[in-house]
């Protein structure tokens, strides 16, 4: 095989079950204090579903669904130095986008149960 026919199979080859990171961005990091000793770092995370690399079946959720939904399931009081990256897993035909936040959560106390 001469070598343009090669190409094309060598660049689907270098494309193919690899992750490709689109972009990474800061929310917000408004001026805070040091965050308090309960503090933890959180993720929350949502993919699509791509077939071919161009045909989008489903998408990730947007930022701020994953905010909130950090926000409930992490009981977080304040949310701050929140981190959105966006990035696309191949996977031979199949392409997986994810949009995952990272965040510092400083946690609201426990809900007392009254008897």
């Amino acid at each position: 095989m001469k070598i343009a026919a090669r190409l094309p199979l060598l660049l689907l080859g270098l494309t193919m079950s690899c992750t490709l990171h689109h972009s990474k961005q800061a929310l917000w990091a408004g001026e805070k204090p040091e965050p308090r000793p309960d503090a933890t770092f959180v993720t929350e995370e949502d993919s699509g579903l791509m077939l071919f690399g161009a045909f989008n079946l489903a998408e990730p959720d947007h930022y701020a669904v994953l905010l909130e939904r950090a926000r409930r399931r992490h009981r977080c009081e304040s949310m701050h130095h929140a981190q959105l990256d966006f990035y696309t897993d191949h996977w031979l035909i199949v392409a997986f986008p994810v949009s995952r936040i990272t965040l510092i959560c400083e946690h609201s106390p426990p809900a007392v149960s009254k008897p």
